[in-house]
């Protein structure tokens, strides 16, 4: 199928689907691009879990009242209507997992542009930069692509966690879903300083997987929650969103815990919020209110250069934890899709799809 999108439900990330699209006509300043390839991990569970919550389902409209899935990856200028934006050119940035998008370029410059289409105007603005893709080997494309969009969420976590007027100042850090992506990146943050302790919890399985990366001061499993330090004050930080193992656990730590960060949904069947849950009460962590509010605090140039820094610094030890496994196709992305929904996947794998099996 040449000319295809992931379709989802807009309230069950477990009904996908691949359907066939019909090219749109160019205006005059659009652009249509080509996908090659995208990353699917976790993080793309999370943003069709809370889709229409946090309105990642209004960056790609589908026509059948479906959503299209986000993702990360990377797309060439098959027809322009732009003259700042050739044919062939080549960019980087927020797609929906599908053959080919239409974009709308603003503020256009060697290094990128902004997609002022008109429906994504009220949207956050940092999925709306695209970046221009040097000529570089494919494996650093694909860890890019698999790593760099969680990577800002796990930076953010970390400078909030250090901030000291903060409720969790001086706290123990536990995370769910150790094993998580994201979960990894802000453990390599935490690690990097001082007097942070950090315990990382796991399924059973994923036990020896969590402890050999080395990043974290103690790994415990999901059945071995009452040997956690219930006299310590402590801060969750949520990657699994699992109820159930929300209310176990500000059970164990009632008195204790000082607040709750839920950041994704990895285990998204049991993400409904419990409704007789122990305090505090989750937040949600919505990474782009951080970069805006960290690059006033701080000014662009230096929240780039401190955010560059810290993904170089995790970019070159990532080779040790991840393998990068690539697919290709329509079906295969349903596949792929599939199986992280299922949690199929080990968290060493890294998955990234080329839209077209050609």
């Amino acid at each position: 199928m040449q000319n295809w999108a992931l379709s989802i439900a807009l309230d069950n990330p477990a009904d996908a689907k691949v359907v066939e699209t019909t090219p749109l006509t160019l205006a005059d300043g659009q652009i249509r691009v080509t996908i090659e390839r995208f990353a699917l991990t976790a993080n793309n569970v999370t943003y069709a879990t809370f889709g229409r919550a946090m309105r990642y389902w209004d960056f790609f409209p589908g026509d059948d009242g479906r959503g299209r899935l986000p993702v990360w990856g990377t797309a060439i200028v098959s027809e322009s209507r732009c003259p700042a934006v050739p044919e062939g050119s080549r960019w980087y940035g927020y797609l929906p997992a599908a053959a080919e998008l239409v974009l709308t370029p603003a503020q256009v410059r060697s290094q990128g542009f902004v997609d002022a289409s008109e429906h994504r105007s009220s949207l956050p603005q940092v999925y709306n930069r695209y970046a221009a893709v040097a000529d570089r080997d494919e494996h650093s494309e694909q860890m890019q692509m698999v790593l760099q969009p969680l990577f800002i969420t796990a930076f953010l976590l970390d400078q909030v966690l250090a901030e000291p007027d903060r409720a969790w100042a001086g706290a123990q850090v536990i995370s769910t879903s150790a094993s998580s992506k994201t979960a990894i990146a802000m453990a390599h943050c935490l690690a990097r300083r001082d007097n942070v302790a950090h315990v990382g919890l796991t399924s059973g399985g994923n036990v020896a997987f969590v402890e050999g990366l080395g990043l974290y001061d103690r790994v415990v499993s999901y059945e071995d929650l009452a040997s956690l330090n219930a006299h310590t004050s402590a801060v969750i930080v949520d990657f699994a969103g699992d109820a159930d193992l929300n209310r176990r656990l500000h059970t164990q730590l009632a008195g204790v815990l000082r607040a709750n960060i839920r950041v994704g949904g990895a285990h998204w069947t049991q993400s409904a919020p419990p409704h007789d849950l122990p305090p505090p009460k989750p937040e949600f962590f919505f990474a782009p209110d951080h970069v805006v509010r960290l690059s006033k605090d701080w000014g662009r140039e230096a929240f780039e250069t401190r955010y560059a820094a810290a993904w170089l610094a995790f970019a070159a030890d990532a080779e040790r934890y991840f393998t990068v496994e690539e697919v290709a196709g329509a079906s295969a992305a349903l596949r792929i899709y599939t199986a992280l929904i299922g949690g199929q996947f080990s968290p060493a794998a890294s998955m990234t799809v080329r839209s077209q099996t050609q």
